[in-house]
């Protein structure tokens, strides 16, 4: 249950607070539909099965049975896709793109969030039009200033609030329907079906804004490593959905009852002498909305950092208790100043409408791809079974795609490139750490070769234990053959240690370590870590219990080899991304503290390598 409160804190933020803008912009935006019950029972009723085919069949009964050892989110789900050759490396870019879209997402939730609650301020008080901006700004500053607490404490202060706030939703919602209870008939698909056929070509672009409704479902399986996937079902199915689908009807019967209404239906749904509270309630929501997605922006960081697809990255564990919890301050600094630029040049909530969505539903398209090869692949679904749960999915994901594509030009471009220069990034980065592997281990020496060798012509030996941190296992690191050559000594223990990371995201303490002891107080030492875990090295390796090795800080000494990128003409990758990834290189995060190493003790070694 406190998990479960939890999560309505942090994970359905996002989702939970679409009431405020999604009816609106379906009829009053862009679309200008007349505002008749034709159009309001037809909305209402796209609405009702959107909620209930992407998020409760889609998300919750689906996609959600693919936690990745508790993990989700897209990037865990493209770590599952099994098979190989060309279709599985290209699930897997599928996979990385829509990693990269989520962080477009991430910028335009906060900012479309907050602002839609703000500008509930002009229902009360119109003259107050000209402060709008700056509350936002204000608010934005705050919120990322406290993402450093961590998703558990956020979440414990958060989780009230929204409980408070859908109960609001439904009583809200229920006040309108008992008034108007003709509305119920919404539910009925055929009223969906006759929307569509009163409004042609109109009418399915009204999707694009009918999307809103389920915006944040993403959300829900990219937070599940901070809070587990039953916790979040029973939010759903106990407190989110029925508030939702209550609240919209209410709308819908307002605007029966009142068409001027779809100016802000929601606000206008609430007497008028609670606007003021209402404005601090929503405010305070939208608040919380958007944390879903910084979470699961932070979440995402880590793993494809843990994946090999970033540059290491500052990371802070926040919760002792669920390794899910993490804080990225470089993440977190950059999705403020795109919140604040993106308030700053779209002004409104109805403007900022039109570019939100291109992002979330091409993510949501790669998902029913990827789990439809997931349930094929590797739960053993037949031809048949697959094709008849994921055609109907992957059909509704394809019209709310088609229909958002029309937003392009009015500011959905935005996320769309941003997705696109994530995804170089990733690509970038992956490959030229291939390159820089092949050129290191073109030139490197197997360890018994190295040991058999020493042996012949030994160096002077020094005490304590010295520890060469290196990539790739049962080769010589390059750190110390250049120590070697500098200062003809070693330590009377050397350890070379690689950090692998496995294709899971947490790995058994008992399964961490592999060991292989070599002749001369030589040893190789594997720590595995899952792909959202973070090495720890310092104190996993105090906790290592080997007979002649002592990781005592006092006598230990861990050379931590650095490569230094030249750009060549050498084949490899265009020169601009050969740069790009140079650029990376430079600007990743200190060693000693990615692996949780004592800086006292810690010396960098640097190779020139050439790609």
């Amino acid at each position: 249950m406190a998990l479960s409160v939890g999560a309505l804190g942090v994970v359905f933020g996002d989702i939970g607070t679409s009431p405020l803008y999604a009816f609106r912009e379906s009829l009053a935006g862009e679309n200008g539909l007349p505002v008749d019950e034709t159009n309001i029972l037809g909305v209402l009723s796209l609405m009702f099965w959107s909620l209930i085919v992407v998020i409760t069949i889609k998300y919750l009964l689906i996609v959600m049975r693919a936690d990745n050892h508790g993990e989700g989110g897209i990037l865990a789900l493209a770590a599952l896709v099994t098979g190989r050759g060309r279709s599985r490396r290209g699930l897997v870019m599928l996979g990385l793109f829509g990693t990269a879209l989520l962080y477009g997402d991430g910028m335009i939730t906060p900012a479309i969030s907050v602002l839609s609650a703000v500008e509930g301020v002009e229902i009360a008080a119109p003259s107050v039009h000209r402060f709008v901006l700056p509350i936002v700004f204000l608010i934005l500053i705050g919120l990322f200033s406290i993402q450093h607490r961590g998703t558990e404490i956020i979440g414990r202060f958060f989780g009230p609030v929204m409980v408070v706030w859908f109960g609001v939703l439904t009583v809200l919602g229920l006040g309108q329907i008992v008034s108007e209870p003709s509305v119920l008939r919404a539910l009925n698909p055929a009223f969906a079906v006759e929307f569509f056929a009163a409004n042609g070509g109109r009418g399915f672009l009204v999707l694009g804004s009918v999307f809103l409704v389920v915006t944040g479902g993403e959300a829900l399986y990219a937070d599940m490593g901070h809070f587990g996937r039953l916790p979040i079902q029973w939010g759903w199915f106990g407190v989110v959905l029925p508030a939702l689908v209550i609240n919209y009807l209410g709308q819908g019967a307002l605007l029966i009852n009142d068409p001027s209404a779809i100016e802000n239906p929601f606000f206008l749904m609430a007497p008028s002498w609670t606007h003021w509270p209402m404005v601090g309630l929503a405010t305070g929501a939208t608040i919380i909305a958007s944390q879903a997605l910084i979470s699961g922006a932070f979440s995402l960081t880590v793993q494809a950092v843990n994946l090999g697809y970033l540059p290491r990255l500052r990371t802070v564990q926040t919760s002792a208790d669920h390794r899910g919890q993490v804080y990225v301050p470089a993440v977190n600094w950059f999705l403020l100043a795109a919140c604040l630029g993106l308030v700053a040049s779209f002004g409104s909530s109805s403007r900022l409408a039109a570019a939100y969505g291109v992002a979330v539903t091409l993510t949501m398209l790669i998902t029913t791809i990827l789990i439809a090869s997931i349930a094929r692949n590797r739960w053993g679904w037949s031809r048949l079974l697959t094709a008849a749960v994921m055609v109907p999915l992957l059909v509704v994901d394809v019209a709310f795609v088609s229909a958002n594509l029309f937003k392009i030009p009015d500011g959905g471009w935005f996320p769309l490139v941003i997705g696109l220069a994530g995804f170089i990034i990733f690509t970038t980065w992956r490959k030229g750490r291939r390159i820089v592997h092949a050129r290191v281990e073109r030139r490197s020496l197997a360890v018994e070769d190295f040991v058999t060798g020493l042996a012949k012509n030994p160096p002077a030996r020094h005490p304590g234990t010295g520890v060469y941190l290196h990539r790739v296992p049962g080769t010589v690191p390059p750190a110390l053959l250049a120590n070697l050559r500098h200062n003809d000594s070693l330590h009377e223990v050397v350890v070379f240690l690689s950090v692998i990371t496995d294709d899971k995201p947490r790995v058994n303490p008992a399964q961490r370590s592999r060991v292989i002891h070599h002749a001369d107080g030589f040893h190789e030492v594997e720590m595995h870590y899952g792909f959202t875990e973070a090495p720890r090295l310092g104190r996993d390796l105090a906790n290592l219990l080997l007979d002649d090795v002592s990781f005592d800080p006092d006598i230990t000494t861990f050379f931590l080899g650095r490569e230094r990128i030249r750009v060549t003409d050498r084949e490899g990758m265009a020169t601009w991304r050969e740069h790009l990834f140079a650029l990376l290189a430079r600007n990743a995060a200190d060693p000693s503290s990615h692996f949780d190493l004592p800086p006292s003790r810690s010396v960098d070694i640097g190779t020139y390598v050439e790609i």
